[in-house]
């Protein structure tokens, strides 16, 4: 027993374009518009009349989805414009994976850049607080300098080292 999974089931295979225009929702002179325009997929079986066509529902639904300009389906049928929506909300659902796990990897960018800043903040306090310290022991020796050479006698003041 040979299985025909490769092939598609009579309930996915549209004949005609009747068919295909009622399962779009369309009139079949617009359907054969968008086969001769915008590349609607619909096969010409070998052996038959030229006006012969079918087409597969799935590969009917995946045109609509991606449609020429990337629009919403035109105006079609329910059954296609819930496909359409279901690939959109698809679309959207991953973009939203791709943003959330964008912005996890730009707060973690954050705080560790936050703590680098914390980090540098608190070395550049530390040497300000060396810094005044230092300051303030040489204001405290020149005060001292100061004070012991306002007693010193006028003439040590204004002698010359030998």
């Amino acid at each position: 027993m040979e299985s025909k999974q490769s092939e598609p089931s009579q309930r996915e295979i549209l004949s005609g374009w009747k068919e295909i225009a009622h399962y779009m929702g369309k009139g079949v002179r617009t359907v054969q518009r968008y086969e001769r325009e915008l590349g609607l997929p619909v096969r010409r079986p070998s052996g038959r009349r030229p006006s012969a066509v079918a087409a597969l529902k799935s590969e009917l639904d995946s045109w609509l989805t991606s449609s020429p300009s990337g629009r919403e389906p035109l105006d079609a049928s329910p059954l296609p414009k819930q496909v359409y929506l279901r690939s959109e909300l698809a679309k959207t659902l991953q973009e939203r994976a791709h943003f959330q796990a964008q912005m996890m990897a730009l707060r973690k960018e954050l705080r560790a850049n936050i703590r680098t800043v914390r980090e540098s903040v608190a070395k550049l306090r530390q040497k300000l607080n060396e810094t005044q310290k230092h300051q303030d022991s040489i204001a405290s020796l020149v005060s001292e300098y100061s004070k012991v050479w306002h007693r010193l006698p006028l003439d040590v003041k204004h002698r010359k080292p030998n």
